[in-house]
């Protein structure tokens, strides 16, 4: 994901929701202030309205910001509670995660085993097994010792990306594939028509594992 730092200030004023990791909004507003020593933003509530209060002092929350650059482009925000006013709240970003685009091509590396059959639903014929190499919001990659086309429609079912998560099931379109030395297939694919509720539960699952990650750093 890329670097939100030195861009920040371009986003002074744009528009934002201030959500729960569950995705239920806390408050709309727009971003007032970034202090860059400091790593944390200033959202403003709108006129009239009061930010929730009783929220506990470092609960993980994350951002929908809405660019002023460009209005097909959502940066997403993840970080701390460090202060509640009634009409604005100041959020450490320090640990946080972001990326230009809500779909982004970020790629999350996993390991984890799912089931891949052809056809592009339930009733997807000629099951097999395969290893998931990595995940992003707009498709995944995994190795098979089956034999896929580019272009041809799959379904990936049964993918569990951490424990007591959601479980996945996805139609893609196959768009790459190479083979391995392990004499396995790797394939590139791409999600057809993934839904809002997919596609947060499946950024909430990547969310999840990153913190993981730079935890045991």
């Amino acid at each position: 994901m890329q670097d939100y730092t030195d861009s920040m200030q371009h986003y002074l004023g744009a528009s934002c929701e201030v959500l729960k990791l569950d995705n239920n909004l806390l408050f709309a507003g727009s971003i007032h202030q970034y202090d860059a020593g400091e790593d944390e933003l200033t959202v403003s509530i709108r006129n009239g309205n009061e930010t929730p209060q009783g929220i506990i002092y470092h609960t993980p929350v994350k951002l929908h910001v809405q660019t002023n650059i460009s209005m097909n482009k959502v940066l997403l925000l993840y970080g701390q509670v460090s202060r509640c006013a009634a009409d604005f709240w100041k959020i450490a970003l320090k640990h946080s995660f972001s990326c230009a685009e809500r779909r982004s091509s970020f790629r999350q590396p996993v390991s984890v085993e799912a089931i891949v059959s052809r056809g592009s639903g339930m009733a997807s014929s000629a099951v097999a097994p395969c290893q998931m190499i990595d995940v992003s919001l707009t498709g995944l990659c995994f190795s098979s010792q089956e034999c896929y086309l580019e272009g041809e429609q799959i379904f990936v079912s049964s993918l569990q990306l951490r424990r007591d998560g959601p479980v996945h099931s996805f139609a893609c379109t196959v768009q790459r594939v190479q083979p391995l030395e392990s004499g396995a297939l790797r394939y590139g694919c791409s999600f057809n028509d993934i839904t809002e509720r997919q596609e947060d539960l499946l950024f909430q699952d990547m969310f999840s594992l990153q913190v993981k990650a730079f935890n045991q750093q």
